[in-house]
């Protein structure tokens, strides 16, 4: 049987990657994001024709078209593969070399990208900026959207730190517990139900307005058809945490929310939670941030001020659902 140099090969293409420019990967990041050769061009402050022979470049390096411009751009198979991969890299790089051991949040003047469900931007990270800002006032706290899914995903799109519920905890990467939350009931302070211990069959006999089915089972967790909340009568589904408290108020919904965010909707909305008889379960939401970044100072003064955030806030009141 014949045997192949490994060695070899690997030697030959750590000498063709040496060859290569780094300069190649903002080329490639611009052409696999930008909509024409002229606006990729733009994009790192070249001009069209050299962008024209970068593109040649990468496309005999890779073997593969890459990208095709016409009336629309068009990736191939290998360019979508790429897309995230050369963005989180270029994020890397620029960490790598921007990195220093010396952190002083009073007079430090960085970026740091924070992604949390929409709930828990408006409950939780919203009562923390203030006393973010009292020791970090040169810290630029960037949230970006959050987007229900892959956690890998939202450090593919830059994020820092993102707060995900248990659902979503990647065990690939570094994480810590803030808080626990679960479902609980909202409705309008003039509901017939307000008031009194409700039980089940009230409960479901009620009609019900909530968040679409699988950004609720993210954030709580799956359950099954025979589940409460599966044979509630939802009447409104929204993509909007926020939306909840309105579609309450003046109604006879039932809205199902975080108790943390019902609680603080009740704090000032003419809302409030119903008392229930039916169990609820509770669910973490966590704190994740890439591996490769754990002793980096402001990582960790990051995750040390929502930790410290979320202690200060205590528990909900206890609320069945």
């Amino acid at each position: 049987m014949r045997e192949f140099d490994t060695s070899s090969t690997e030697s030959d293409e750590r000498a063709r990657l040496r060859r290569l420019n780094i300069n190649l990967l903002y080329a490639l990041d611009a052409l696999l994001h930008s909509p024409s050769l002229t606006a990729a061009a733009n994009a790192i402050a070249i001009s069209q024709p050299a962008m024209s022979v970068k593109l040649r470049q990468l496309r005999d390096h890779f073997g593969d078209e890459l990208v095709l411009f016409g009336e629309r751009r068009h990736l191939t198979a290998l360019g979508e593969a790429l897309q995230s991969r050369v963005g989180r890299l270029l994020r890397e790089i620029n960490d790598t070399f921007t990195l220093t051991l010396h952190f002083d949040p009073a007079t430090a003047h960085q970026t740091v990208t924070l992604t949390a469900p929409e709930v828990i931007e408006l409950m939780f990270i919203s009562r923390i900026v203030p006393q973010l800002r009292a020791v970090a006032p040169g810290i630029e706290l960037k949230m970006v959207p959050f987007v229900h899914g892959s956690t890998r995903r939202l450090f593919d799109a830059g994020v820092d730190v993102a707060i995900v519920p248990g659902a979503m905890v990647d065990d690939g990467l570094r994480a810590t517990t803030l808080f626990a939350h679960g479902p609980s009931a909202l409705v309008w302070e003039k509901h017939p139900l307000v008031g009194r211990l409700v039980s089940e069959a009230e409960y479901l006999a009620a009609r019900h307005a909530a968040v679409h089915g699988d950004m609720e089972k993210q954030m709580f967790g799956e359950y099954d058809s025979n589940h409460q909340l599966a044979r509630r009568n939802v009447v409104v589904r929204t993509g909007l945490h926020s939306m909840l408290p309105a579609l309450a108020i003046g109604s006879d919904l039932i809205v199902t929310t975080s108790n943390w965010f019902a609680q603080y909707q009740a704090s000032y909305l003419p809302v409030t939670l119903l008392d229930l008889e039916i169990p609820s379960p509770t669910t973490a939401l966590v704190a994740q941030w890439q591996p490769y970044r754990d002793r980096e100072p402001i990582i960790r003064w990051l995750i040390a001020e929502l930790k410290r955030g979320a202690d200060a806030i205590g528990q909900p009141i206890p609320i069945s659902l």
